[in-house]
């Protein structure tokens, strides 16, 4: 399921960057790919800081208080509406990128290396857990590197719009003058990071890049192991709840 799922999507960016075809088929797209997609979900940051504003004590300032969004990503969309939205102003800390096993956003903020397969030599910290159905986590990663995990919306390597980000990490390190001639830097850049990606499925960017990266993004991933074990955890907390919700109604009930 896995390799079809991302051959569907290399098809349709296929589609998308078939200028002719598009023009022809007026082609559309309600994925994460589409821009218009992206744009609305830039919303939801701007509400949600106004509701948490809105909690505030009276008197608080802003300047005493830093929010911070941490954003489970696979696709990359939801955590660049984010960026559009500190970028358009809204006043939030760092960007956290929150990863499965297929951690190659995680890598990527740690090394400046974007690259499918982990070359570093230590491998990623904590082993990949057993999904349901495999006896260890080797089995459960497909032909492309893609590992199945607990979180199945995750489970991608390349994300579509990471390369969107690329270009803004691209654009003040660019060459030029004037601003059309960096644009047409950064374009250039950016074609060539995913032209490597593409032919050798790994992209090492300059330092001057993964600095940039950072000052609006820290990344961290868990594995399924750990994902088991807060899952567990919040439901033992969920039956103490309902238990003392109870307890508290019988004694409420037996005092009446």
């Amino acid at each position: 399921m896995l390799n079809v799922l991302l051959f569907a999507k290399d098809v349709v960016k296929a589609l998308f960057a078939d200028k002719e075809f598009n023009a022809k088929h007026r082609l559309g797209a309600v994925n994460s790919i589409n821009w218009a997609r992206i744009l609305a979900q830039t919303v939801y940051y701007f509400l949600s800081f106004f509701h948490f504003q809105s909690q505030l004590p009276v008197g608080t300032s802003l300047e005493d208080v830093k929010i911070q969004y941490i954003v489970p990503t696979g696709n990359f969309g939801d955590i660049l509406a984010g960026y559009y939205a500190k970028k358009m102003g809204l006043p939030v800390g760092k960007l956290a990128v929150a990863t499965n096993s297929n951690d190659i956003l995680a890598r990527f903020w740690k090394s400046g290396r974007y690259e499918k397969v982990d070359s570093s030599g230590t491998g990623a910290e904590g082993v990949t857990a057993p999904v349901e159905g495999s006896s260890d986590g080797k089995q459960a990663t497909d032909s492309s590197g893609v590992k199945e995990t607990l979180s199945p919306a995750m489970d991608i390597l390349v994300s579509s719009n990471f390369e969107r980000l690329l270009w803004y990490l691209a654009y003040p390190n660019a060459s030029g003058t004037t601003e059309d001639e960096k644009r047409r830097s950064a374009c250039e850049t950016l074609d060539q990071w995913m032209s490597n990606m593409k032919s050798t499925g790994r992209v090492q960017v300059p330092v001057a890049v993964l600095e940039t990266a950072r000052e609006d993004f820290i990344a961290e991933r868990i594995s399924d192991a750990q994902v088991s074990s807060y899952s567990d955890r919040k439901k033992s907390l969920l039956k103490k709840s309902r238990h003392l919700r109870r307890s508290n109604y019988t004694l409420k009930k037996s005092n009446t």
